[in-house]
């Protein structure tokens, strides 16, 4: 299937070759001749392509032909990047002024010795370009008016929803698997549940959606692809990628011990703390290995790691051998195919987005989705070809693509994912797309890497016409495939920006199976002697580069990522076509000057080389760099190599640490207009004045997501702070800036333009404690996140924050005014001074301020004491360290009414809290008046240590019916009779369920309560109960029926001394905690249970976990 490539790779090779020619033709007189009769053949052959391609399929000899092309395609690739890699070297040195005496007759640098070097190559080349010109006539190859030009005419990509988990069709078996994962039967510590089926068939699309519906069910949950286990079933690399997963990563060469040492530490909560052992839900996804010996071996080992019940492993396959091996506690899930209807609803949805499927479309639609015989990955992809296209394209492939399709449901897919790959629009997205097979199975592409990666390869050529870089043609190129279903599982950064993809595993087998890639991997075992090199463009090591490994010449991209090299060798000066070089999370402290001779070098990415120190003195000459990924907290300006500025095609500059000396001030960035990303600003108190500041031109440079202003701390020496306004005023950057950060700042007036920003999405403020006032931010039609903290001279949130809200004024319109309008996350911190937050105001007509805002932190805001009253969406409050607790929660009691989870901690003066909420160490709230029935959606409820609370919840606490976590008590213990605390827990009449979600309880009373709420006997599902300051003597024998309680704890009961002989039958409970409870610790003595008549011990004698005043008695 490799020859599906060959035709669109030879294109490319062509089209590359051609523009190169043409470029160079007036750059070598010596050569103008040889290099226009190069570009005058391959033009003529360039015009046979289209038909060659379509003749190679029954044609051998045209095959044959195609093949030959190629290689000489191949070489002229190189000897034309010879010619301009002399062409760049020559420009190079005028602007160097460099005058360098001929040490060596044949040097590199000799313009004679390079005549000498090309005249036979390029002679030998055309003479091998007239022959194959020649044989494309005998060949009957026919020649068509547009040549095969791959220049991509400039489309709308409409946003992908690839993002999304799409379970058409799935629901039934979702929820099966969730109710057989969170059944409070299952006594085993680990189950392992299979989900089987053919590829294609939706299996990892179920496991990812019951993933993440159970995210609150489990303490932890680890996803693991484990496609490329399947000759080796490695548990050792298995558990390194569970630490992995639980961001808790370790050095491949660690042992397995270390790893499940690791994870034991993580997961079973032996420590000191006294953590409890956590349930864990591990998905493995794509699993292969028939042999049950070393999956029985990381079983048994998995059972060491946790001693909690109820954890589950959830297993994707293909093989029903496996699903049978692994089941535990459990049957395969075996998924069937979907029916056309529901693989139509795909096409649809994949062809047309949000939008109706026309009518004139729909039933071609259902005859499309019969084709995909169940299959959901084949209807994804067929809609995705389908996108934007029209009637007759969809007949089209009705008609002719999909006509002869046929077989098992395995050649279906594979049949219509060729067919996708087909309809690419153009050879080089095609030459893209087979490129991908260098990356190994489920791996996570990096968008911009991948298009470094086609770009470094030479697939991507600038379209001039449309104004299009060789960048802005790969994103178009990225979107396509992903719009195409061809990459999924997209994730977003902040501003909407894709930032890495996946592809299916049936997507990556195609792709290996057209792939041409010339690429290499050595290993430390691996060798490159006698080894063919001249051909390979990409060289991966996990090794340090030796200088034999250097004589890969023709390379085009290095990949030293993750290696053991400590340093680079100087002859990779030596690879004159190398475009992209990755030395990242290696131990390198320099790099050689040699490196300055890769003119031709576009990415240099040295991401996490934390000992890298210093760049060559001579990094300017690298004048083809278009990403400098590099990344360091050091803010010293010697860390940034010297005249960047001279880099003009320059797109990635992660940050620019401004220093005094020449080559390295903030003027450095004058001409880098190309800058996008990010691109942090340090050092800001260098600059001295508005003009100086303005040199960076930060307004042209337009491609800039995200701009941080940093200054750092010093001895404020200037007179006035006017000089730092100026400065800031000069930082003036492009209008199509969507996040600002600024630090530190220590002017008193922030720049107006910060509120004419109209395409900002963030905006933090960070410690500038002089700024007196806040921006205008309110007319800000896309602003989601504000980050204010540590401005210690605003006193005053006033209008001007909102900005003009007048304008009805004399208006008839009845439409409100958005003040706010996309604001979602709002956080205020360390506010020292802030006494004030005011409403907005209005002239006339009706104003809506924060209509969409959902999140709000306010931390250590110790005297704001007013606050605005009207949050219509507000689902998350925190507030933290404030004296004025009463005003504040006036405001918010009297305008709030949507808040899910409010959490309030160290807060002075609260006297009363609004509806659902975590409330914690509040010692002066005495009001409560809440009705339970109106917030059944609540999860977690905590009113702890509120020892004046009189006024108490009114309804049941059973109303709560998705509670799963409820800590209460205690009240007052002056006002707070006994019978109001048991009325809280009085179950509702039928058919209203008692605590169905409830697994962890903690109940704290006063001395004088004598008893237990008896309710709590019907608490099937609590796992985790704490009973602290009660007055029981003995606990009731309906504990008994606690039967899925795991952890008991028990403290400061001073009157407890029996505990119930039902305490045998609670066969689950793996922890039980006994402190401050002098009598019953005497009587749960092993040591005395022989002796003493009134011993305790036989009870709790079967839990493996027990502690007594902090001190593990067992376990």
């Amino acid at each position: 299937m490799a020859d599906a490539i060959l035709g669109s790779a030879v294109q490319v090779l062509v089209e590359k070759a051609i523009n190169l020619a043409s470029e160079q033709i007036g750059q070598f007189v010596g050569f103008k001749n040889d290099l226009k009769k190069l570009q005058k053949t391959l033009i003529g052959i360039q015009a046979v392509l289209r038909d060659a391609e379509k003749k190679q399929v029954t044609e051998d000899s045209v095959k044959i032909w195609l093949e030959d092309l190629e290689r000489v395609a191949f070489d002229a690739d190189n000897l034309l990047d010879d010619f301009n890699y002399e062409m760049i070297r020559r420009k190079v040195e005028i602007q160097n002024q460099m005058k360098r005496k001929v040490c060596f007759f044949f040097s590199v640098s000799n313009p004679i010795a390079f005549r000498c070097r090309m005249a036979n190559k390029i002679q030998k080349i055309n003479m091998d370009l007239i022959s194959i010109n020649e044989r494309a006539t005998k060949l009957g190859l026919l020649r068509s008016q547009n040549g095969a030009s791959d220049a991509p005419a400039f489309m709308e990509s409409r946003e992908t929803d690839s993002v999304t988990t799409d379970t058409v069709g799935r629901a039934d078996n979702v929820s099966a698997i969730v109710t057989e994962l969170t059944a409070t039967s299952n006594n085993e510590t680990i189950s392992v549940l299979p989900i089987v089926g053919m590829g294609g068939i939706g299996k990892t699309t179920v496991a990812r959606k019951v993933f993440h519906d159970l995210e609150t069910h489990f303490d932890e949950r680890m996803w693991v692809c484990v496609s490329d286990f399947e000759k080796n079933f490695d548990a050792n690399r298995l558990f390194g990628l569970m630490l992995e997963s639980l961001k808790v990563p370790m050095p491949e060469v660690a042992s397995k011990e270390a790893k499940l040492g690791k994870l034991k530490e993580l997961l079973d909560g032996k420590e000191p703390n006294g953590k409890k052992p956590l349930k864990y839900l591990l998905v493995l996804d794509d699993v292969w290995s028939e042999d049950p010996a070393p999956w029985d071996g990381f079983l048994d080992s998995l059972r060491g790691i946790s001693s909690a019940k109820g954890s589950w492993i959830l297993v994707t396959t293909r093989n029903e051998q496996v699903a049978t091996m692994t089941a535990i506690s459990s049957h395969p899930c075996s998924l069937e195919e979907l029916s056309d209807y529901d693989c139509r609803l795909i096409l649809e949805k994949k062809a047309f987005g949000s939008r109706e499927a026309p009518d004139d479309l729909k039933e071609l639609g259902l005859e499309l989705a019969k084709k995909c015989q169940g299959l959901p990955l084949a209807a994804s992809v067929l809609g995705g070809m389908l996108r934007n296209k029209g009637r007759d394209v969809w007949h089209s492939i009705l008609d002719i693509g999909l006509q002869n399709i046929g077989g098992n449901r395995n050649d279906y897919i594979n049949k219509i994912l060729k067919l996708s790959f087909d309809h690419l629009p153009y050879p080089s997205l095609k030459k893209c797309f087979a490129y991908c097979s260098i990356f190994p199975k489920d791996f996570q592409m990096e968008r911009n890497q991948l298009i470094q990666l086609w770009a470094a390869e030479g697939f991507l050529h600038p379209n001039p016409r449309d104004k299009m870089c060789m960048e802005e043609v790969g994103k178009l190129y990225f979107n396509i495939l992903l719009d195409g279903n061809l990459f999924q599982e997209a994730e977003k950064d902040d501003y909407g920006n894709v930032w890495n993809c996946k592809m299916h595993d049936l997507v990556h087998d195609m792709v290996q199976s057209i792939s041409n890639s010339k690429i290499l991997r050595l290993t430390e075992s691996s060798s490159s002697t006698n080894m063919e090199t001249s051909s390979i463009r990409y060289l991966a090591l996990e090794r340090s580069p030796e200088e034999m490994e250097m004589s890969f010449f023709m390379l085009r991209v290095l990949n030293l990522r993750a290696s053991s090299v400590e340093e680079l060798p100087k002859s990779i000066g030596k690879l004159t076509h190398l475009r992209y070089l990755d030395s990242s999370e290696t131990e390198i402290e320099t790099l050689p000057e040699s490196l300055c001779q890769l003119y031709n070098l576009q990415t240099l990415r040295v991401r996490y080389c934390h000992s890298l120190k210093k760049f060559p003195k001579y990094f300017k000459n690298l004048v083809n760099l278009r990403n400098f990924d590099f990344f360091s907290e050091d803010k010293s300006s010697d860390i940034m190599p010297l005249e960047i500025g001279q880099l003009q095609f320059l797109q990635t500059l992660p940050f620019f640490n401004i220093g005094e000396e020449r080559g390295r001030q903030i003027g450095e960035l004058r001409n880098l207009k190309n800058l996008s990303g990010q691109l942090e600003l340090r050092n800001l108190e260098l600059v001295k004045s508005k003009e100086e500041a303005e040199s960076a031109n930060l307004i042209g440079k337009p491609n800039i997501d995200e701009l941080r202003l940093l200054w750092n701390e010093i001895d404020n020496s200037r007179n006035n702070d006017s000089e730092y306004n100026r400065v800031l005023e000069g930082l003036h950057p492009h209008q199509n800036l969507k996040g600002l950060v600024i630090e530190r700042f220590f002017g008193g007036q922030l720049s107006t333009w910060i509120g004419k920003l109209g395409k900002l999405v963030k905006f933090e403020l960070r410690n500038c404690k002089s700024c007196k006032e806040l921006p205008t931010l309110g007319n800000m039609p896309f602003l989601r996140s504000l980050h204010l903290k540590g401005l210690d001279s605003i006193t005053s949130i006033g209008p001007s924050f909102y900005g003009r809200s007048g304008v009805h004024s004399g208006s008839t319109s009845q439409r409100p005014l958005n003040l706010f309008p996309a604001l979602e996350y709002l956080i205020l911190k360390k506010m020292q001074n802030l006494r004030e937050w005011m409403e907005a105001t209005v002239d006339d007509g009706t104003v809506v301020v924060f209509p969409v805002l959902h999140t709000m932190r306010i931390t250590n805001c110790p005297q704001l004491a007013t606050f605005p009253n009207y949050f219509p969406r507000l689902e998350q409050l925190n507030i933290r360290k404030t004296r004025n607790g009463s005003a504040l929660m006036t405001y918010i009691c009297s305008g709030v009414s949507t808040l899910t989870r409010l959490f309030i901690s160290s807060v002075n003066g609260l006297t009363k809290v609004p509806n659902e909420l975590f409330v914690y160490e509040c010692p002066n709230l005495i009001s409560f008046p809440i009705n339970l029935t109106r917030t059944p959606s609540l999860s977690f409820l905590s009113i702890s240590l509120c020892e004046k609370l009189t006024d108490l919840p009114k309804g049941k606490l059973c109303s709560l019916t998705s509670l799963r976590d409820l800590d209460i008590g205690p009240f007052s213990e002056t006002t707070t009779e006994l019978h109001s605390f048991l009325d809280l827990f009085d179950a509702l009449p039928p058919p209203h369920p008692y605590f169905p979600s409830l697994s962890k309880l903690g109940l704290f009373g006063w001395p004088h309560w004598e008893s237990l709420p008896e309710q709590l006997q019907r608490l099937s599902a609590l796992t985790t109960l704490g009973l602290g300051g009660f007055g029981v003597k003995s606990l009731p024998d309906w504990f008994g029926k606690l039967s899925s309680l795991e952890e008991l704890n028990l403290y400061e009961c001073e009157k407890l001394e029996n505990l119930p002989q039902s305490m045998r039958s609670l066969t689950r409970l793996e922890m039980l905690s006994i402190n401050d409870c002098s009598l019953l610790k005497v009587r749960c003595n092993p040591e005395s249970s022989s002796t003493d008549p009134n011993s305790e011990w036989s009870k709790i004698s079967h839990i493996p976990d027990i502690t007594i005043d902090l001190q593990q008695i067992r376990g």
